[in-house]
């Protein structure tokens, strides 16, 4: 599955949708936070390379399939 290209501000809205929370915002980097203690860390750029997503949501253990559903 392809995944499109987002906004930082896009990922960020999907992500709060699936339960994380915003931990700490430094420079162009966001860290999240799930309650089962999933960690993730983004760019939170006009435009969110898809690889690098795609690499941070599988760390985190996020399902693209259930991702690409909230977005």
């Amino acid at each position: 599955m392809k995944v499109p290209l987002l906004s930082g501000k896009e990922v960020l809205s999907a992500l709060v949708r699936l339960g994380f929370r915003e931990m700490h915002r430094r420079g162009s980097h966001v860290k999240m936070e799930h309650a089962d203690g999933r960690r993730l860390v983004f760019p939170f750029h006009p435009e969110v390379d898809r690889y690098t997503l795609k690499g941070a949501l599988r760390d985190a253990g996020v399902d693209l399939k259930e991702f690409m559903d909230v977005c």
